[in-house]
This record gives C-alpha cells, structure tokens and sequence, in this order.
C-alpha cells in the first residue's frame, strides 16, 4: 500500500510540474484535444485558468475546445440519425444548432423531426429557429411565422411554457402588447406565483393601451430595422432588487474596476457614483447604441459580446434575453468575471433569485 501511495505521489507531481506554467497547461489541453478528449481538456483548461486566471491564450484555448467539442458532437448526432432517427437525438442537435446560431441549420433537422414526432416539441422547435432568424434578420414573414407555429405548438403542449414565452419574447419586442398580455397569461397559469413573470405582467397591462396589432408591429421592426427594445426599458417590468445582488458580486471582482446593467433607456451602476457613474453608464450606452446600429448595417444580426481594450484596461459587453451586463476592467477579464456577466444578461441571476 505504501509503495503504491509513493508511486501515485509522483504520478501526480509529475502531472503538476506538467501543467506548472500555462504554456505547460495548454500543451496538455492540445495534447487531449488532439485525442478527442474533450472532456479531459476542459478539466485541464479549468483547472490552469483557476491558477492563472488572466491568461488570454488559455481562456481563448478553453473557448476553441468547447467549439471543438460542439462540432464534434454535432457531426456524431447527424450520422447517427442518418442511420437512426430518434426523437432524443433531433432534440439535442436542434438545442446545439440554435446555441451556435445555426438556426436556418435546425430548420432542416426540424423537418425530418415532424415526420417521427407528433408530440408538438418539432413545433416549438420550428418556432424557436424562425424567431432566432427574425431577431438577428428583422424580416416580419419570420417573425409572423414564428409566432404562429409557437401558437400551434401550444395547443399541442400545453404543459409546456416554452412556446409561451416565444411568443411573449416576439410580442414584447415589437410593442404588441396585447399578445404579450395573453402570453403571460398562459405563463402565470403554468407558473404561478412566479415573481419574474407577475412583474412582466404588471408592466404589459400598463402598456395595453398603447398596444398595437401584431402583425403591424412586426411589420414596423422589418420597416424602421429596430425593435422596441433597442433604445427603451419597454416593459418597465426591471426589479432593481433582484439585478443589484448579481451586480455588486460582479464589481466585487478584483478584475472589474466598475460594472453596469442595461437595459433600454435604463441602467444600474456598481462601482462608480454620482455623475462618474452617469457619464460612464451614458457612454457605455452610446457604445451598445452604435454597436447595434454598425451590425445591422453590415448584417451582422444581433451583437453578442463586444471587447474594446486599451492602455487603461478594458470594456467588455454582452448582451442577452434580459439586458446587457457591462464591465470596465483590466485588460484580461477572469473566466469566473465573465460568466457572472453572462448570468446577468441571459436573466439565470433573476431566475435564481425569483
């Protein structure tokens, strides 16, 4: 027994010595990668950037791997529904498709889907692909077609509030408050006492009297290439009380100097007051402003994430479902920072706390 502990003592040194300097962990990582141990890489690269959290090259490392590993992936679950079709397998390439944006990719899958599947769930699917295409394209024939087959995969699974909140995504956006009303409805219905979704609902219903058609508003969005969303807080449903906690972690960071929640013409401060932190938070909306109009001049879509360095650190954005979170930081922004950034714009903090 003693020899053995001796022999794993120096297995595991020489492991660590391995792995004793990024350049060291990042050959391991390509090493396992190579191999098709995706798994074992991203062990690997979690654990190096935990020691060296600032390391640019092993968090760029650590973000090629889990492309990597997605494509690897999806190229195994497309073979294997060539050779067997199976409602397990079109359910996780079209969440993989859509995840990496492919969504004109899952609308192909999503056919061959229906014909083995009558349950609704290649509706929500077919819904949530042409949704993806009118947010990043604002054409209204995918917006309408979007919200029509969410309305049909709703009748089907009515258990499910994932087509419920398709069409309140679409509705809210373009300021059709109506149908966002009923949208919430049925979500209040599948979940009720949900705090997130009655302050939604208090904020629409403040909003009915404005509402307008929806087809006229999704006509509006592919007319003006906006959405309500772009520039004001249209719901008016942000509970400060359930962002800030989320925040003030984020701006606890060491890397974080200040950080900021947008959402239309709305938005919190961490780490900066009084008129600092409103020129900051003016000009980190500007930026968010422009960002938004340049994409969808050069047909970008929807901007995702957007990093400016420079000799006094760094501003880094990402956007999502419920708002932007925004940072100004040091050049190189911790894994751990970014995620926390990424819980505060996909809406996971508020959904946590409600």
């Amino acid at each position: 027994m003693a020899l053995l502990k001796n022999i794993w003592t120096r297995v595991s040194g020489y492991a660590l010595d391995r792995a004793s300097t990024p350049e060291a962990a990042a050959r391991r990582v390509r090493k396992l990668a190579g191999g098709g141990d995706y798994s074992g890489a991203l062990e690997v690269c979690k654990d190096a950037l935990d020691r060296f959290p600032e390391d640019h090259k092993l968090q760029r490392l650590s973000r090629d791997v889990r492309l990597a590993e997605r494509d690897t992936r999806r190229s195994s679950l497309m073979a294997e529904l060539e050779a067997t079709p199976s409602v397990d397998g079109y359910r996780e390439l079209c969440d993989l498709l859509l995840k990496r944006g492919e969504a004109a990719g899952a609308l192909e899958f999503v056919g061959r889907w229906r014909q083995v599947d009558s349950s609704g769930e290649p509706l929500y699917y077919e819904a949530a692909a042409f949704g993806e295409l009118f947010f990043g394209n604002h054409l209204s024939r995918d917006g309408l077609r979007a919200f029509q087959l969410a309305a049909e995969a709703g009748k089907i699974r009515r258990d499910d509030p994932r087509p419920f909140r398709l069409q309140f995504e679409i509705a809210r956006r373009c300021g059709a408050w109506e149908d966002a009303r009923i949208a919430l409805a049925r979500l209040l219905d599948l979940m009720p006492g949900n705090r997130l979704i009655e302050g939604r609902f208090r904020g629409v219903i403040a909003n009915c009297a404005n509402s307008r058609s929806l087809s006229k508003a999704i006509a509006d969005v592919e007319r003006t290439g906006r959405f309500l969303d772009d520039d004001l807080d249209t719901d008016g449903t942000l509970d400060r009380d359930l962002i800030r906690p989320g925040l003030q972690e984020l701006a606890g960071r060491d890397d974080v100097h200040v950080a900021f929640f947008l959402r239309g013409n709305t938005a919190l401060v961490q780490g900066a007051q009084g008129t600092a932190a409103d020129r900051s938070a003016r000009a980190v909306r500007d930026v968010l402003s422009m960002t938004r109009s340049s994409s969808r001049k050069l047909l970008l879509g929807v901007p995702v994430e957007l990093r400016c360095e420079g000799s006094g650190g760094s501003l880094v954005l990402k956007a999502g479902d419920e708002g932007t979170a925004a940072v100004w930081a040091a050049r190189s922004l911790t894994e751990t920072s970014s995620r926390l950034m990424s819980e505060l714009s996909s809406g996971s903090v508020v959904e946590k706390a409600a």
